[in-house]
């Protein structure tokens, strides 16, 4: 019997994107799947159009991190597969996955990032320059052996915490890069929206910078060279 695989997306006030997130994982070529959803309390019907596709839709906040560990202590897979609401996946993507992995502990989707709107297009230029620098690893699909290994995401983490969980999961074994893409898409922005959050990030900044004093230096930095 193929591994079960539990994707687990988080959510929070996302009733105009999260069936387009869902439906894509239903559409997975890979079958043996185990969708489980972790809504931050959302005020709209977020959580009401998940429950159209999962019946494990839970609640629980106070951001992603708490929210994907959570998800994890519901999940029965064999491997774990971790989504942002934002996101629209390719229909192979699970399928590679499961092929890639191996002996390895983690894989790396690449993301193609799509949006509409000039502070869309700027913040969609900055994330692509971190291609192949190494800034913008970040493992998403992990077996549960190395999930645990690691202790899970950082709850006190929220923005740098994806990059934390990719260079901890390192020491659990060999991270590779899957074959198949993810469709990442951001929302039309204004400024105000961009600042906003980084500020927010930014709050628990300090912790990420302590735990990866050696590395961190080259990742925040004003400008970026090619």
């Amino acid at each position: 019997m193929k591994p079960l695989v539990s994707v687990i997306v988080t959510t929070k006030n996302n009733e105009g994107i999260i069936a387009r997130c869902l439906s894509s994982i239903a559409k997975q070529s890979y079958t043996r799947l185990e969708l489980i959803v972790v809504d931050n309390f959302s005020k709209d019907h977020t959580a009401k159009i998940a429950s159209q596709f999962t019946k494990k839709v839970y609640y629980r906040g106070p951001e992603r991190s708490a929210q994907r560990n959570f998800g994890v202590r519901k999940a029965k897979g064999s491997y774990f597969f971790f989504i942002d609401s934002d996101m629209e996946l390719t229909r192979d993507v699970v399928s590679d996955c499961v092929e890639k992995v191996g002996k390895h502990a983690a894989l790396v989707i690449p993301e193609r990032f799509e949006g509409k709107g000039f502070w869309t297009r700027c913040k969609i230029l900055e994330k692509s320059s971190y291609s192949g620098t190494g800034d913008g690893n970040a493992a998403r699909f992990c077996t549960k052996k190395a999930f645990f290994a690691v202790h899970g995401y950082d709850e006190q983490l929220t923005g740098p915490e994806d990059i934390d969980f990719h260079k901890r999961i390192q020491t659990a074994g060999n991270v590779a890069y899957s074959s198949a893409e993810i469709i990442h898409h951001d929302q039309r922005l204004r400024l105000a929206d961009i600042v906003k959050k980084r500020y927010y990030y930014s709050l628990t900044l300090r912790r990420y910078l302590l735990k990866h004093p050696t590395t961190s230096k080259s990742e925040f930095r004003f400008l970026r060279s090619a």
